[in-house]
């Protein structure tokens, strides 16, 4: 179950103007609604550690796992395989498994950002199913997508939380091959979640809230 992309509109977060470098987020301010309402979760950022989000998180009184998802790709797969993008089963099983090794349920949402755009669909979607498994029901998880029509290569995101509701988003130095994704193509992906959420912004990036 879905809901259609919302502009930003109804439902905006309450607070004063963006921060200088910010951008607002409704993904974030509904992601941040819900740690609100609950106490001693553990959240996982697949962007990897920095200091903002850190404090962001553990600020609420919540726990933050990290891990730099393109960077443990890169010293994951050899030169040869990141390159064609042609990964073995046994090969993304194994990654997935030393990448997420947690226990089914023991997480209580996902920083995602646009990380798995840069990621072979497979091993993208193995992923996914990971994340899926090890989160509890009803957590939320955080994703970008950037526009279908950003070409074939692109600079991912490093994304730092300002406050319940802005984001700081700086391109990565490097830019990478990446998947598109159109809105129908989010759907699919996520068919496993019950919802599926959409937030449209001004640089056409996609914001996508996803209920477990």
């Amino acid at each position: 179950m879905s809901s259609r992309p919302q502009p930003p509109g109804s439902g905006a977060p309450t607070g004063s103007e963006v921060s200088p470098g910010g951008r607002r987020s409704y993904a974030l301010e509904s992601l941040s609604h819900r740690l609100d309402s609950l106490e001693g979760l553990q959240i996982l950022d697949l962007g990897g550690i920095n200091q903002s989000n850190l404090d962001y998180i553990t600020g609420m009184g919540h726990r933050l796992y990290s891990e730099d998802l393109l960077r443990a790709y890169d010293s994951f797969f050899t030169l040869e395989e990141i390159q064609s993008r042609r990964l073995e089963d046994d090969r993304i099983e194994a990654f997935v498994n030393e990448t997420l090794d947690f226990p089914d349920q023991s997480t209580d949402g996902a920083l995602l950002w646009d990380t798995l755009q840069f990621l072979p669909p497979a091993l993208s979607q193995a992923v996914l199913d990971r994340v899926f498994r090890i989160l509890a029901p009803d957590s939320l998880v955080l994703a970008l997508f950037h526009p279908e029509t950003v070409g074939p290569a692109a600079a991912p995101y490093q994304c730092r939380i300002l406050n319940r509701g802005q984001l700081l988003v700086a391109p990565r130095p490097a830019r990478r091959p990446i998947e598109p994704f159109s809105t129908r193509s989010i759907e699919r992906f996520f068919r496993r979640f019950q919802t599926v959420k959409f937030f449209l912004t001004r640089e056409n990036l996609q914001e996508v809230i996803a209920r477990r």
